[in-house]
């Protein structure tokens, strides 16, 4: 390798990989990951190991599960100093390292800027940094629709490559796009591309309200929503989706320009999916289903990847900091890794089983019982680990109960087979408590986690206050 790749890495928050058109979805949503997948790797079935941002997010900068990092164990939401992560790594070996947060879940409160020389958290103020065009930001706002800082994202990041690159030293970015998380409301173009025309019966005072905050008092079964009413919820999602793709388009662009695209490894994953009134779910958390664990990941490098190829075998965001150390080959990488490496991207199967993991919710529980008083969310205390193969899938929760699925026959996991064929769930029972053994070396203090109040401001606004 003559020369290290700069690496740019992209987590699209809260994306569902079937409501992509890269990967079927029949609208024509995502073109410019379409055209980012044809000039790289698109993997078919790549999973989460956690169902939220800040284990998710963890397992992606540490190659390693919730267990092992310690993120989402006993209430723990912090990145504790024993961790490495892939910024340290590749700060280590020459890169720059330059980080854009829209929201406080991955906040240096909480360690995530491990490894960043710079690291803008871009929720703490509004508009904090005035060299980046703050006015340009706030005028779109009011004239176009709030995008949850995904423009001015892009527009620090373009800046920065503008001031800080030149071509010799590699830089490593890493930022978030939060366009697609709750409440669905993207800028009012896009909404209106996609949106569906809300038929007689709909309730759309019932449709604003889930979008804002009722996604919980509906899983708690306060009132029902109709597939017509679902159905508009989408169609907003599907259209913050197509925000972000067009915002990615013009980071792509902005590579080109600067001469930079050729030589750049191109990272584009999601932290987690979205639950729209699967198994009478909303939001994320709460679950280990397909629809929040299985997430998109191309990987496009032109000067560096083959082109146009798809891998459809297992794989794990924890693959990711592995395949970067590989790849690279970059030293101090430590022996903590639990993920493995996709290097030469053969298509071979990398795994036998891929994992998840989701701690037990007290207090997240405590919050939205304070919040939403006299609604029941007792069925959702409980903590949840999954195995999953090419066919089956085992989800244990802690509280002991057990749901078993052929997703080869029921890809919605519907039809829970816990019981009707025990050899299979048995050898999956092992394998998930062989590997849970393996893993497990984190311990904390059992405390619930302390917010500062600029923290817990920006987190309300995201619903989880």
């Amino acid at each position: 390798m003559k020369q290290r790749p700069n690496i740019l890495l992209i987590v699209m928050d809260a994306t569902r990989f079937d409501y992509l058109s890269a990967y079927g979805y029949p609208c024509e949503n995502t073109p410019n990951l379409d055209r980012l997948a044809q000039d790289g790797i698109l993997f078919e079935r790549a999973f989460a190991s956690a169902p939220w941002t800040p284990p998710s997010h963890a397992s992606l900068f540490t190659g390693t599960y919730p267990s092992r990092h310690g993120v989402d164990v006993n209430e723990n939401l912090f990145l504790n100093e024993e961790n490495r992560t892939i910024a340290e790594i590749l700060s280590e070996n020459g890169y720059r390292t330059f980080g854009v947060l829209p929201d406080a879940h991955l906040s240096s409160d909480r360690g995530f800027h491990k490894g960043f020389q710079e690291y803008l958290e871009l929720w703490r103020i509004p508009y904090l940094y005035p060299e980046y065009d703050w006015n340009d930001c706030l005028m779109r706002n009011l004239l176009f629709g709030r995008d949850k800082r995904t423009y001015y994202t892009n527009r620090v990041i373009q800046r920065w490559l503008r001031v800080n690159w030149r071509g010799t030293d590699p830089f490593f970015i890493f930022l978030n796009y939060k366009t697609a998380h709750n409440q669905y409301q993207p800028p009012r173009a896009f909404k209106r591309r996609f949106e569906i025309t809300p038929g007689p019966g709909v309730d759309m005072r019932k449709v604003k309200y889930y979008s804002r905050a009722g996604g919980y008092p509906y899983m708690a079964r306060r009132f029902e929503m109709t597939e017509e009413e679902l159905a508009i919820l989408k169609s907003w999602y599907v259209g913050a989706i197509a925000y972000m793709d067009f915002r990615l388009g013009e980071l792509i662009q902005s590579l080109k320009e600067a001469g930079a695209y050729e030589n750049t490894l191109i990272i584009v994953t999601a932290d987690h999916g979205e639950n729209f009134g699967e198994h009478h779910l909303a939001y994320h958390m709460f679950c280990l289903y397909e629809s929040l664990i299985h997430v998109p990941l191309i990987m496009s490098w032109p000067a560096g990847l083959p082109h146009g190829r798809g891998v459809p075998g297992l794989v794990s965001l924890t693959d990711v900091v592995p395949t970067l150390v590989d790849l690279l080959r970059l030293e101090g990488a430590g022996d903590d890794i639990q993920g493995t490496s996709l290097v030469p991207f053969d298509g071979r199967q990398y795994h036998d089983h891929v994992f998840a993991e989701f701690g037990r919710p007290h207090y997240m529980l405590k919050r939205l019982q304070t919040r939403f008083p006299g609604d029941d969310f007792s069925l959702f205390d409980k903590g949840l680990r999954c195995i999953r193969t090419e066919q089956f899938k085992l989800i244990v929760g802690s509280d002991g109960t057990e749901e078993f699925y052929d997703l080869a026959t029921d890809p919605g996991e519907i039809c829970n087979l816990s019981g009707a064929q025990p050899k299979a769930a048995a050898e999956l029972r092992e394998n998930l408590a062989e590997w849970g053994y393996s893993t497990e070396n984190f311990t904390s203090n059992g405390k619930e986690p302390q917010e500062n109040e600029s923290v817990r401001r920006s987190l309300e606004k995201l619903g989880y206050f």
